[in-house]
């Protein structure tokens, strides 16, 4: 069987929570059944074409513009999968790519689709932004073969939408990976950002409005904890305006570190005071597992994704509120946010058992479909 995954920027070492989701996901994939070849279709500019381990990397040309990306890249992968690839399973990422499902059932591919996030609830959107999204959403759910969703969150709100489909809905929570040594000196890498073990509280992800960092800046200004920085780890993505904006917070105190590799990332993991999420919008976010592999005190908004990792109720703060999570950062005592459930958590979100699940789906038998009669979304 050959299964060609579209919808990622590309793989290895590109930021995002789709892009790490494969990089993980794939390579344990194509282990577990040496019949399945993998080739995932990244975008031009971003992913290198060649092996990743056991996965075949290949690039088609993407506009690196944040509302064409996606519209102009999943058809040209799609029909670049049917001329050249040939695969017998298409592999969707994300609600956007989702859109071009009938194109992909059209060409006689079966469609496995992954449902990462609500991306349409995103902030940085606007109506056009969102009415795609909602639309892809739709569109994933009434042509693919089977839906995964990263969360329960995500498959009860589906669920709800479309209950005629939902016997084709998982869920298969992303995993934890293993917190790797270091490449790389951790002395060489803190030293050049002027920081020390412990010295420091920890944000990572993309720079985007939805991520809330700018809520953790506001709150650590307030606190002011003693002997601490702030360090954000993470690029903007598309969403420009607010990167800049929100570096101009920049102090010698409140360090913004661009993206980073894997290896880097893990070694600010490994040294952090405290490691705080405060997302408005999540599927089921791998930074917050890969905080909690490194065993270091964790701080999350209290959206239903996060509680859905099921951390100790100490470790939750309520969404965009400012004032509490600086209550929490000047109150000091951050070993008390270090979840005493990790072991168990870190052991139900596997990678090499989610790798497992997605096997067990590709190995079930094409079930019929209801093409007929599937009407129109709403405007």
């Amino acid at each position: 069987m050959r299964l060609c995954a579209i919808g990622l920027r590309g793989i290895p070492d590109v930021m995002g929570g789709i892009e790490t989701h494969c990089e993980h996901l794939y390579p344990r994939l194509a282990r577990l059944d040496d019949t399945l070849e993998i080739v995932v279709i990244g975008r031009s500019g971003y992913a290198r074409p060649g092996m990743f381990g056991n996965v075949r990397v290949v690039t088609v040309w993407a506009p690196h513009r944040k509302a064409l990306e996606t519209l102009i890249h999943t058809p040209l992968a799609i029909l670049y999968a049917r001329l050249f690839v040939h695969p017998d399973v298409i592999h969707l990422h994300g609600v956007g790519p989702g859109f071009f499902a009938p194109l992909a059932r059209l060409l006689g591919f079966r469609i496995v689709g992954t449902h990462h996030a609500a991306d349409y609830d995103g902030l940085k959107w606007g109506r056009f932004g969102r009415s795609f999204l909602k639309t892809g959403e739709w569109m994933m759910a009434k042509f693919a073969d089977d839906v995964i969703c990263v969360s329960s969150v995500i498959e009860t709100n589906l669920a709800q939408r479309h209950p005629r489909e939902k016997e084709r809905f998982v869920t298969i929570r992303n995993g934890a990976p293993p917190l790797l040594a270091s490449g790389q000196p951790e002395e060489e890498l803190l030293g050049s950002l002027g920081l020390s073990s412990n010295s420091y509280i920890l944000c990572v992800g993309r720079l985007d409005p939805s991520k809330g960092f700018q809520d953790v800046v506001q709150a650590f200004r307030i606190a002011q904890p003693k002997g601490l920085k702030l360090v954000i780890v993470g690029g903007s993505l598309g969403s420009d305006d607010y990167a800049a904006k929100l570096k101009e917070s920049a102090s010698d105190a409140i360090i913004f570190t661009g993206a980073r590799s894997s290896d880097q990332v893990r070694t600010l993991y490994r040294n952090a005071a405290l490691f705080i999420h405060p997302s408005y919008h999540e599927g089921f976010a791998i930074v917050v597992l890969e905080a909690l592999a490194a065993d270091i005190p964790i701080l999350l908004s209290d959206i239903p994704p996060h509680l859905e990792v099921e951390l100790d109720g100490v470790c939750y703060y309520p969404k965009g509120d400012i004032q509490a999570l600086a209550a929490i950062l000047t109150a000091g005592e951050y070993a008390r946010l270090r979840c005493s459930r990790r072991a168990e958590i870190l052991e139900e979100n596997d990678w090499d058992s989610v790798a497992r699940r997605h096997r067990d789906i590709l190995a079930r038998p094409v079930r019929g479909r209801r093409a007929a009669g599937v009407q129109a979304p709403a405007a």
